[in-house]
């Protein structure tokens, strides 16, 4: 019971890590990194090379 838990914990902490923060880079052609943003954020397009995490209005 107790190493479920802690897997648990471990596999929700990751994915909350894995969110991309507001300015970085979210998208783009050969881009391989996460692509969500923080739920203050939106994923918006640039260019082909390039999305970018910008605030919501």
């Amino acid at each position: 019971m107790q190493f479920s838990v802690v897997f648990a914990v471990a596999a929700l902490a990751s994915t909350v890590a894995a969110l991309r923060p507001v300015y970085s880079q979210c998208g783009g052609l050969y881009y391989t990194g996460e692509t969500q943003c923080v739920n203050t954020a939106q994923c918006t397009y640039v260019n082909a090379y390039y999305s970018q995490c910008y605030p919501k209005p």
